[in-house]
């Protein structure tokens, strides 16, 4: 256990980074680092512009190969098989951008497919003349439910690749990725998981889970500075997979190398891509530091933001009378909480139609006075905020946010957003 309690004299502690004013409980969107690691973070950005030639020449590559190897130890992974990428999203767009696909090409992905993962099947359906297929999910399913439906497809439509998630953005509810890695291995399907939500939230055994291809934020959950994740690459695709951009290191697919130098092949491509700031590369073993030597392990960890997240759903649901998402083993560190809309005078229908973006919109301004956030979406009918839960949270946190998140909805359907007037003319 930590020697200081999780929760506010935690946060007093080690996260002085966060405006004392704040009530962090959006974890989930872009990660909170503690202040060990940002003095670490800084340390290298200081001196890298010391002189820029010998850091990125020198000192970076060894850096880079040697953070490799933590993180592969962390997941439970030869780190032959990893290499470093800015974020999940960039991991997703290397590997379906890489993969030799031809017209007709069949991919699968869920219905709550993260945006920018969505729009790059999109992108390869105009470019390539790829198939997208749907599995549609509408929450609450069970994980027997959920693999079902995936095999429904695969039986169906025989696929080239699966795109899955280990826990879906928004809403934000954990996947069975484990069953349906093994469900693709059945059918001869490739299996790309969208891990954005993975390293430092679940336990991960990269290696035993086998997927073809698996990425992970590390600036989410594992305390890394933003942006920083890793891509996994199981070892027979490593020919296929290139950077973005393609750059000096490239070698094209039907090239051989030599045994030694084909066996760090993924490695050598993508430990130099172009110039960028590789700080966050350089503390990820400070930050997998900090979470064992100061908050106790992953286990304590993972305790303290899970009972807190269950505690979270129960208190605001009663506070609102509405009920958490579920079932109860899907909430991970996130949970979903519904909005009472329809006793605030809201029409979901408005909230997914042409208002959409401006109600978006009006619902962030009106919060952030707060000095709060939490991200709302509408599933299956209903309006559902994510709360995250982190060891610097309390139970307050959460209280305080969700009396700031009624409010604004019940100013929000009273507005210009909500009614009809254009919110960016509004705002004029």
């Amino acid at each position: 256990m930590p020697e200081v309690p999780f929760g506010k004299s935690f946060r007093a502690k080690y996260f002085k980074s966060l405006d004392s004013t704040v009530y962090p409980v959006n974890h989930g969107s872009f990660g909170v680092t503690p202040d060990p690691v940002i003095e670490k973070y800084f340390e290298s950005i200081k001196e890298d512009f010391l002189f820029p030639d010998r850091y990125i020449r020198s000192k970076q590559k060894s850096e880079y190969s040697q953070s490799l190897k933590e993180i592969a130890k962390f997941l439970d992974a030869d780190y032959l098989n990893l290499a470093f990428v800015d974020n999940a999203s960039v991991g997703v767009n290397t590997v379906l951008r890489s993969l030799p696909f031809a017209k007709g090409d069949k991919i699968v992905m869920q219905s709550t497919v993260y945006g920018s993962c969505g729009n790059t099947v999109k992108f390869l359906e105009n470019r390539h003349g790829v198939v997208p297929l749907l599995v549609q999910l509408d929450y609450p399913l069970s994980d027997d439910e959920v693999v079902a439906k995936f095999e429904e497809v695969f039986k169906r439509e025989s696929p080239k690749l699966a795109m899955f998630d280990t826990i879906t953005s928004m809403p934000g509810v954990r996947v069975p990725f484990e069953r349906l890695v093994q469900l693709c291995h059945k059918y001869g399907v490739l299996s790309l998981v969208d891990g954005a939500h993975g390293a430092g939230l679940l336990p991960l055994h990269l290696d035993a889970l086998d997927a073809d291809f698996f990425v992970s934020n590390l600036h989410k959950w594992l305390f890394v500075p933003r942006g920083c994740a890793v891509l996994y690459v199981a070892q027979r695709h490593h020919r296929k997979i290139h950077t973005m951009p393609i750059s000096h290191s490239y070698l094209d697919d039907s090239v051989v190398l030599d045994p030694s130098l084909e066996a760090t092949r993924l490695v050598d491509r993508f430990a130099f891509v172009g110039t960028k700031i590789f700080a966050p590369v350089s503390v990820i073993a400070d930050a997998i530091g900090f979470r064992t030597e100061v908050c106790g392990g992953e286990q304590a960890i993972w305790d303290y933001c899970h009972s807190l997240a269950l505690k979270a759903g129960a208190t605001v649901s009663e506070k609102w009378g509405t009920t958490v998402l579920g079932p109860i083993l899907s909430v991970s560190t996130m949970v979903n909480v519904e909005v009472p809309v329809s006793e605030l005078g809201i029409n979901v229908a408005v909230l997914t139609g042409p208002r959409m973006a401006d109600c978006l919109d009006y619902y962030s301004d009106e919060l952030f006075p707060y000095d709060t956030f939490v991200p709302y979406i509408v599933h299956n009918n209903k309006v559902y905020v994510r709360f995250s839960a982190h060891i610097y949270n309390e139970l307050s946190d959460f209280e305080y946010a969700a009396d700031a998140v009624l409010k604004i909805f019940k100013k929000l359907a009273k507005s210009p957003a909500y009614l009809g007037q254009k919110y960016e003319e509004a705002k004029l």
